[in-house]
């Protein structure tokens, strides 16, 4: 008998053994793995200064209930990790191309005296003073998701507009998409530079800010939620609704680059009268924006804060190109002047210092934000000037926002140049005259929700936190 059982004790230990040496390679790998995870996010890690560290975030959200889902973490994707790291590289040293155009600009500072904007009084101050001139530098930032086909078309608008080349144009992208990329690399007529937004859906498909699998569907009843365990049970908007992280990453990506171009940038962090256009990627420009930018510059007074190159009357957009000499002002308004805004730094310090108010807000709209801080957190609400006629078109019909069935511009666009080329002996008007002063404030009655979840007030405040603490030089005049 003992021979027997020697036997098969041996063929049980061969048997054994197999199982048992897959399960160390599988555990050596998994650590492998892990390694390298907790190596990128290292604080210590120099190349990782473009990122906030996922715990700078996630840390003050313990209360929310968490389940980790081991397939996931298991089954690590290594292409992601891969972009996330590239992305990271990208945005601790961009590259500006074409950076001769403005070169001179940086380097011979226009000799004007100039003063940054303030906030102290109203429209209805009957004497005002000339404080501002725009410096002949600026920055266009654009903001980019992925429609293609508009982004062409908005270029092609910029190459057609005068002075172009006395701005840096700076594409903030939520997608890394090379032929977007190359698109943008092609560009000769200006100086560009491409930034990356580092907590976009596509970095982070399978968990926050993206999503996670075991986050509460937007429309589920908060019991149900709070039986199952979700993630954000306990988070709703006030509506009841549980967030979309496509659609909340439009106002974190809308914050995060104005932080990124007002306090990371080197070309543009140390820029005390520093201004900034925004657009995005389904706006068209017409030829005298920036001459309007500039002709409007000079007839700013002390009781203006913010240009807009856009107006919007009962919800739709000045088309008639009528009265191209004529501007207006007004208590700034998202339904009216929220296109073509341009922001200098005087006022992104004042949406700085109410970034816990903007982060916390309970609306997925970064304009409708800005209106609540306008009219609740700052001293006093924006005043608002802009061109009668509209100078930036929003020619999008496609998008969150915008459900057309008809995701092609060129039709659109192919009205607006008939209609430019029938107008083109008016632009670029030599001088601007008043056309009227709206004293009037439309009261916000609600926000849109949408902005329940503490994970994205987080998200959002770090986007502030980590700048302020690495920036202690002294602001500079161009």
């Amino acid at each position: 008998m003992r021979p027997f059982l020697v036997r098969n004790r041996s063929k049980f230990r061969y048997l054994i053994s197999v199982p048992v040496c897959i399960i160390l390679i599988l555990n050596i790998q998994l650590i492998t793995q892990i390694k390298e995870i907790n190596k990128f996010y290292s604080p210590n890690n120099q190349d990782n200064n473009a990122f906030v560290s996922s715990t700078n975030f996630i840390k003050n959200t313990t209360e929310i209930p968490q389940k980790v889902n081991i397939t996931i973490n298991k089954n690590v994707n290594h292409e992601i990790d891969a972009l996330r790291q590239k992305i990271n590289a990208l945005n601790s040293y961009p590259k500006i191309n074409n950076k001769h155009l403005i070169d001179d600009l940086l380097k011979n500072k226009p000799n004007i005296k100039s003063s940054t904007l303030s906030n102290t009084s109203t429209i209805s101050l009957p004497v005002a003073t000339k404080v501002y001139t725009m410096p002949k530098f600026f920055v266009i930032v654009i903001q980019v998701h992925s429609r293609l086909n508009y982004l062409r078309e908005l270029i092609k608008s910029l190459k057609e507009v005068k002075y172009i080349e006395q701005a840096l144009v700076i594409f903030s992208h939520d997608i890394y998409d090379e032929e977007m990329n190359q698109l943008v690399k092609s560009i000769d007529f200006c100086a560009t530079l491409q930034i990356f937004y580092p907590f976009s859906l596509q970095l982070y498909p399978n968990t926050f800010p993206g999503n996670d699998p075991n986050d509460c569907p937007k429309s589920i009843n908060k019991a149900k939620a709070l039986e199952i365990k979700c993630n954000n049970a306990a988070y709703s908007d006030k509506y009841g609704n549980y967030r979309e992280s496509h659609v909340v990453q439009i106002k974190h990506h809308w914050f995060w680059k104005l932080s990124f171009i007002f306090e990371k940038l080197n070309e543009t962090r140390l820029l005390e009268n520093l201004h900034v256009l925004i657009l995005e990627e389904d706006y068209y420009l017409l030829p005298d924006s920036i001459h309007a930018l500039r002709k409007l510059s000079e007839i700013i007074l002390s009781d203006i804060d913010v240009v807009s190159l856009a107006i919007f009357e009962r919800n739709k957009q000045n088309l008639e190109m009528k009265n191209l000499n004529k501007f207006g002002k007004a208590y700034w308004h998202t339904t009216s002047h929220n296109t073509g805004l341009m922001l200098s730094r005087t006022q992104w310090k004042m949406i700085k210092d109410c970034s816990n108010a903007f982060c916390t807000y309970d609306d997925y709209n970064w304009d409708w934000t800005l209106q609540h801080l306008s009219q609740t957190c700052f001293k006093l609400p924006l005043v608002a000037i802009f061109p009668v006629s509209s100078r930036v078109i929003h020619i999008g019909e496609c998008g969150t926002h915008h459900k057309g069935s008809n995701c092609d511009p060129k039709e659109k666009i192919e009205s607006l140049k008939k209609t430019i080329q029938n107008k083109q002996t008016q632009f670029f008007p030599k001088k601007f005259e008043l056309n009227g002063v709206n004293t009037g404030i439309i009261a916000i009655k609600k926000s849109n929700g949408g902005w329940g979840d503490p994970r994205d007030h987080n998200l959002c405040k770090s986007f502030i936190d980590q700048y302020i603490k690495s920036n202690n030089t002294k602001a500079i005049k161009i």
